[in-house]
Protein backbone atom coordinates (compact mmCIF):
# COMPACT_ATOMS: atom_id res chain seq x y z
CA UNK A 1 0.00 0.00 0.00
CA UNK A 2 1.50 3.59 -1.13
CA UNK A 3 0.28 7.08 -0.28
CA UNK A 4 -0.60 7.04 -4.18
CA UNK A 5 -2.74 4.49 -4.10
CA UNK A 6 -4.36 6.11 -1.33
CA UNK A 7 -4.77 9.35 -3.05
CA UNK A 8 -6.14 7.44 -6.19
CA UNK A 9 -8.65 5.48 -4.64
CA UNK A 10 -10.12 8.59 -2.53
CA UNK A 11 -9.36 10.63 -6.52
CA UNK A 12 -12.24 8.52 -8.04
CA UNK A 13 -14.87 8.85 -4.88
CA UNK A 14 -14.55 12.40 -4.94
CA UNK A 15 -15.32 13.34 -8.43
CA UNK A 16 -17.53 10.47 -8.69
CA UNK A 17 -15.42 8.33 -11.21
CA UNK A 18 -12.44 7.18 -12.69
CA UNK A 19 -12.57 9.01 -16.03
CA UNK A 20 -14.00 12.09 -14.16
CA UNK A 21 -10.12 11.54 -11.69
CA UNK A 22 -8.35 10.79 -13.88
CA UNK A 23 -8.92 14.40 -15.92
CA UNK A 24 -9.25 16.35 -12.56
CA UNK A 25 -5.51 14.78 -11.62
CA UNK A 26 -3.90 14.96 -15.07
CA UNK A 27 -3.51 11.19 -15.83
CA UNK A 28 -4.63 8.58 -18.08
CA UNK A 29 -7.58 6.87 -16.76
CA UNK A 30 -5.79 3.47 -17.01
CA UNK A 31 -3.13 4.01 -15.29
CA UNK A 32 -5.75 5.61 -12.28
CA UNK A 33 -7.47 1.95 -12.98
CA UNK A 34 -4.67 -0.04 -12.39
CA UNK A 35 -3.42 2.16 -9.14
CA UNK A 36 -6.63 0.91 -7.68
CA UNK A 37 -7.10 -2.53 -8.92
CA UNK A 38 -3.24 -2.91 -7.61
CA UNK A 39 -3.92 -2.03 -3.81
CA UNK A 40 -7.25 -4.30 -4.10
CA UNK A 41 -5.15 -7.39 -5.39
CA UNK A 42 -2.01 -6.79 -3.01
CA UNK A 43 -4.46 -7.65 -0.42
CA UNK A 44 -7.10 -9.43 -1.49
CA UNK A 45 -9.96 -7.43 -1.22
CA UNK A 46 -12.21 -5.74 -3.59
CA UNK A 47 -13.37 -2.10 -2.56
CA UNK A 48 -16.23 -1.42 -5.52
CA UNK A 49 -19.31 -3.23 -7.12
CA UNK A 50 -18.78 -3.04 -10.38
CA UNK A 51 -21.24 -3.27 -13.36
CA UNK A 52 -22.45 -1.63 -16.27
CA UNK A 53 -23.42 1.56 -14.82
CA UNK A 54 -19.88 1.66 -13.28
CA UNK A 55 -18.22 1.35 -10.07
CA UNK A 56 -19.63 2.06 -6.44
CA UNK A 57 -18.19 1.52 -3.17
CA UNK A 58 -19.05 -2.03 -1.49
CA UNK A 59 -18.98 -2.47 2.30
CA UNK A 60 -15.62 -3.01 2.68
CA UNK A 61 -14.87 -0.02 0.67
CA UNK A 62 -16.64 2.31 2.49
CA UNK A 63 -15.09 1.10 5.74
CA UNK A 64 -11.35 1.49 3.97
CA UNK A 65 -12.02 4.90 2.35
CA UNK A 66 -12.33 6.57 5.97
CA UNK A 67 -8.81 5.05 7.19
CA UNK A 68 -7.56 6.23 3.51
CA UNK A 69 -9.00 9.83 3.92
CA UNK A 70 -7.21 10.25 7.41
CA UNK A 71 -4.11 8.71 6.40
CA UNK A 72 -3.75 11.43 4.02
CA UNK A 73 -5.08 14.25 6.12
CA UNK A 74 -2.32 13.27 8.49
CA UNK A 75 0.66 12.90 5.35
CA UNK A 76 -0.17 16.33 4.40
CA UNK A 77 -0.08 17.80 7.60
CA UNK A 78 3.19 16.33 7.64
CA UNK A 79 4.31 17.60 4.27
CA UNK A 80 3.00 21.11 5.80
CA UNK A 81 5.16 20.71 8.41
CA UNK A 82 8.26 19.87 6.53
CA UNK A 83 7.65 22.69 4.46
CA UNK A 84 6.65 25.23 6.73
CA UNK A 85 9.53 28.25 6.48
CA UNK A 86 9.66 28.95 9.59
CA UNK A 87 9.99 25.85 11.47
CA UNK A 88 12.82 25.26 13.40
CA UNK A 89 13.81 21.74 14.88
CA UNK A 90 14.61 21.73 18.69
CA UNK A 91 18.82 21.26 18.87
CA UNK A 92 19.56 18.95 21.42
CA UNK A 93 22.87 16.52 21.94
CA UNK A 94 22.59 12.96 23.77
CA UNK A 95 25.63 12.35 26.18
CA UNK A 96 26.66 9.71 28.61
CA UNK A 97 28.08 10.16 31.53
CA UNK A 98 29.78 7.90 33.83
CA UNK A 99 30.30 8.60 37.75
CA UNK A 100 33.52 10.56 38.32
CA UNK A 101 33.02 12.94 35.22
CA UNK A 102 29.42 13.61 36.47
CA UNK A 103 31.05 15.28 39.59
CA UNK A 104 32.66 17.62 38.11
CA UNK A 105 34.04 17.94 34.40
CA UNK A 106 30.22 17.97 32.77
CA UNK A 107 28.77 20.40 35.37
CA UNK A 108 31.57 22.95 34.88
CA UNK A 109 31.52 22.56 30.80
CA UNK A 110 28.01 22.26 30.49
CA UNK A 111 28.01 26.21 32.31
CA UNK A 112 30.10 27.30 28.96
CA UNK A 113 28.27 25.17 26.69
CA UNK A 114 24.83 27.04 27.49
CA UNK A 115 26.80 30.26 26.99
CA UNK A 116 28.17 29.76 23.34
CA UNK A 117 24.59 27.31 22.62
CA UNK A 118 22.05 28.43 24.34
CA UNK A 119 19.33 27.12 22.36
CA UNK A 120 20.62 23.44 22.62
CA UNK A 121 19.59 20.84 25.16
CA UNK A 122 22.01 18.22 26.51
CA UNK A 123 20.55 15.25 27.08
CA UNK A 124 22.37 13.34 29.71
CA UNK A 125 22.47 9.46 30.92
CA UNK A 126 24.25 8.97 33.98
CA UNK A 127 25.50 5.34 33.85
CA UNK A 128 28.71 2.74 34.25
CA UNK A 129 30.81 1.95 31.34
CA UNK A 130 29.33 -0.81 30.44
CA UNK A 131 25.91 0.87 29.44
CA UNK A 132 27.39 3.95 28.29
CA UNK A 133 29.78 2.19 25.58
CA UNK A 134 26.65 0.30 24.76
CA UNK A 135 24.57 3.15 23.54
CA UNK A 136 27.18 4.60 21.99
CA UNK A 137 27.73 1.48 19.74
CA UNK A 138 23.67 0.73 19.65
CA UNK A 139 23.60 5.23 18.21
CA UNK A 140 21.61 6.10 21.67
CA UNK A 141 24.34 8.32 22.79
CA UNK A 142 26.47 10.63 20.23
CA UNK A 143 29.09 10.94 22.91
CA UNK A 144 29.93 9.27 26.63
CA UNK A 145 32.56 10.13 28.87
CA UNK A 146 33.71 7.39 30.84
CA UNK A 147 36.01 5.18 32.66
CA UNK A 148 37.49 3.29 30.38
CA UNK A 149 37.85 -0.30 30.79
CA UNK A 150 41.17 -2.02 30.34
CA UNK A 151 39.97 -5.18 28.45
CA UNK A 152 37.46 -2.72 26.31
CA UNK A 153 37.50 -3.90 22.30
CA UNK A 154 37.56 -0.29 20.68
CA UNK A 155 37.94 -1.05 16.78
CA UNK A 156 34.51 0.51 16.21
CA UNK A 157 35.13 3.79 18.67
CA UNK A 158 36.67 7.02 18.11
CA UNK A 159 38.34 7.59 22.16
CA UNK A 160 40.02 10.45 23.41
CA UNK A 161 41.95 10.02 26.75
CA UNK A 162 40.61 13.34 28.93
CA UNK A 163 42.70 12.28 31.95
CA UNK A 164 43.62 9.99 35.02
CA UNK A 165 41.19 9.34 37.29
CA UNK A 166 42.48 8.58 41.37
CA UNK A 167 40.27 6.35 43.22
CA UNK A 168 39.89 5.68 47.02
CA UNK A 169 38.73 3.20 49.39
CA UNK A 170 35.77 5.48 51.28
CA UNK A 171 34.24 5.10 54.56
CA UNK A 172 31.84 7.30 56.97
CA UNK A 173 33.77 9.47 59.19
CA UNK A 174 34.23 7.53 62.27
CA UNK A 175 34.12 4.34 60.66
CA UNK A 176 35.98 1.36 63.33
CA UNK A 177 38.51 0.79 60.22
CA UNK A 178 38.76 3.93 59.58
CA UNK A 179 42.43 4.44 60.33
CA UNK A 180 43.12 1.23 58.30
CA UNK A 181 46.72 1.09 55.98
CA UNK A 182 46.03 -2.58 54.96
CA UNK A 183 43.56 -3.95 52.74
CA UNK A 184 44.04 -7.16 54.62
CA UNK A 185 42.41 -5.39 57.73
CA UNK A 186 39.19 -5.09 55.31
CA UNK A 187 38.83 -8.45 54.37
CA UNK A 188 35.61 -9.05 56.77
CA UNK A 189 33.92 -5.71 55.88
CA UNK A 190 31.14 -5.58 53.74
CA UNK A 191 31.50 -3.67 50.72
CA UNK A 192 28.67 -1.62 47.85
CA UNK A 193 29.72 -2.19 44.54
CA UNK A 194 29.27 0.83 41.86
CA UNK A 195 28.34 -0.53 38.78
CA UNK A 196 26.01 -3.03 36.81
CA UNK A 197 23.16 -4.60 39.08
CA UNK A 198 22.71 -6.97 36.52
CA UNK A 199 26.06 -8.21 36.75
CA UNK A 200 27.32 -10.15 40.05
CA UNK A 201 28.76 -7.70 41.91
CA UNK A 202 31.84 -9.93 42.62
CA UNK A 203 33.41 -9.34 39.10
CA UNK A 204 33.17 -6.26 39.27
CA UNK A 205 37.08 -4.62 38.31
CA UNK A 206 37.33 -2.18 41.12
CA UNK A 207 36.92 -5.26 43.66
CA UNK A 208 39.29 -7.93 41.34
CA UNK A 209 41.90 -4.89 41.39
CA UNK A 210 41.72 -4.50 45.13
CA UNK A 211 41.63 -8.48 46.18
CA UNK A 212 42.46 -10.22 43.77
CA UNK A 213 45.96 -9.02 42.46
CA UNK A 214 46.47 -9.49 46.46
CA UNK A 215 45.38 -12.94 46.63
CA UNK A 216 43.01 -11.66 49.54
CA UNK A 217 40.34 -13.52 47.72
CA UNK A 218 36.79 -12.21 47.48
CA UNK A 219 35.10 -9.72 49.82
CA UNK A 220 31.40 -9.81 50.74
CA UNK A 221 29.52 -7.48 48.19
CA UNK A 222 26.77 -6.10 50.08
CA UNK A 223 24.94 -4.34 47.73
CA UNK A 224 25.47 -3.24 43.80
CA UNK A 225 23.97 -0.14 42.67
CA UNK A 226 24.19 2.49 39.83
CA UNK A 227 23.79 5.05 41.57
CA UNK A 228 26.82 7.42 43.21
CA UNK A 229 24.86 8.97 45.37
CA UNK A 230 22.64 6.05 46.54
CA UNK A 231 26.17 4.05 47.24
CA UNK A 232 27.31 7.24 49.41
CA UNK A 233 24.05 7.10 51.14
CA UNK A 234 24.92 3.57 52.46
CA UNK A 235 28.32 4.22 53.19
CA UNK A 236 26.87 6.98 55.71
CA UNK A 237 24.68 5.09 57.43
CA UNK A 238 26.47 1.63 57.62
CA UNK A 239 30.09 0.15 58.03
CA UNK A 240 29.83 -0.68 54.64
CA UNK A 241 32.76 0.02 52.00
CA UNK A 242 33.32 0.91 48.66
CA UNK A 243 36.05 1.97 45.91
CA UNK A 244 34.63 5.52 44.79
CA UNK A 245 36.46 8.22 43.04
CA UNK A 246 38.47 10.77 44.96
CA UNK A 247 36.14 13.53 43.88
CA UNK A 248 32.90 12.38 44.67
CA UNK A 249 34.35 12.78 48.51
CA UNK A 250 35.27 16.19 47.89
CA UNK A 251 31.64 17.50 46.77
CA UNK A 252 30.12 19.80 48.86
CA UNK A 253 26.89 17.14 49.54
CA UNK A 254 29.11 14.72 50.96
CA UNK A 255 32.41 16.53 52.04
CA UNK A 256 33.03 16.06 55.79
CA UNK A 257 31.06 12.85 55.94
CA UNK A 258 33.30 10.20 53.90
CA UNK A 259 36.97 9.94 54.70
CA UNK A 260 39.66 7.75 52.44
CA UNK A 261 41.37 5.20 53.97
CA UNK A 262 45.32 5.38 53.85
CA UNK A 263 45.99 2.31 52.33
CA UNK A 264 49.75 0.96 51.34
CA UNK A 265 47.59 -1.08 48.84
CA UNK A 266 46.50 2.21 46.88
CA UNK A 267 44.24 1.56 44.17
CA UNK A 268 45.64 2.39 40.58
CA UNK A 269 44.54 5.11 38.72
CA UNK A 270 42.24 4.44 36.07
CA UNK A 271 42.01 6.63 32.23
CA UNK A 272 38.51 8.56 31.91
CA UNK A 273 37.59 9.16 28.17
CA UNK A 274 35.54 10.65 25.39
CA UNK A 275 34.40 8.19 23.31
CA UNK A 276 31.98 8.50 20.27
CA UNK A 277 31.27 5.69 17.79
CA UNK A 278 33.98 6.36 14.66
CA UNK A 279 31.54 5.72 12.00
CA UNK A 280 29.05 8.10 13.04
CA UNK A 281 28.99 11.93 12.05
CA UNK A 282 28.47 14.14 14.79
CA UNK A 283 26.42 17.34 14.61
CA UNK A 284 27.90 20.61 15.07
CA UNK A 285 25.97 20.72 18.51
CA UNK A 286 27.52 17.64 19.57
CA UNK A 287 31.20 18.75 17.99
CA UNK A 288 31.38 21.72 19.68
CA UNK A 289 30.67 19.79 23.21
CA UNK A 290 33.47 17.47 22.55
CA UNK A 291 35.77 20.03 21.96
CA UNK A 292 35.04 22.00 24.70
CA UNK A 293 35.01 18.60 26.88
CA UNK A 294 38.75 17.87 25.54
CA UNK A 295 39.64 21.46 25.77
CA UNK A 296 38.56 21.50 29.76
CA UNK A 297 40.56 18.52 30.85
CA UNK A 298 43.45 19.55 28.83
CA UNK A 299 43.42 23.02 31.07
CA UNK A 300 42.58 21.28 34.26
CA UNK A 301 44.44 17.84 34.57
CA UNK A 302 44.68 18.66 38.15
CA UNK A 303 40.83 18.36 38.38
CA UNK A 304 41.07 14.78 40.35
CA UNK A 305 43.26 16.25 42.99
CA UNK A 306 42.20 16.93 46.69
CA UNK A 307 42.34 20.42 46.00
CA UNK A 308 39.13 21.33 47.20
CA UNK A 309 35.94 21.69 44.32
CA UNK A 310 36.31 24.32 41.87
CA UNK A 311 33.08 25.47 39.74
CA UNK A 312 34.87 26.26 36.19
CA UNK A 313 38.15 26.50 35.15
CA UNK A 314 40.07 30.14 34.14
CA UNK A 315 37.75 31.81 31.46
CA UNK A 316 38.71 30.91 28.30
Amino acid sequence: MTLQQLRDLVAVITHGGYRAAARAQGRSQAGLTKSVAKLEREHGVMLFDRGGQGASLNSDGEQFVRYAQAILLEADRAEEWLKAPHRRRAASVSLGVSIEPSLRLVPSVLEDYRRVLPDVTVRMTHGVSSELIAGVRENRLELAVSRLPADLHAVDLKIDVLYESEPVVAARKGHPLARATSLAELCGCDWVVVGDPSQPGANDASIRELFDNHSLGRPRIAAVTDSLFGAIATLIESECLARLPRTALDHPLVAGQLVALQLREAPGQYPVALLRKASRPLTREAQTLAAMLTSYARISRGLSAPSGYQRSPPRR
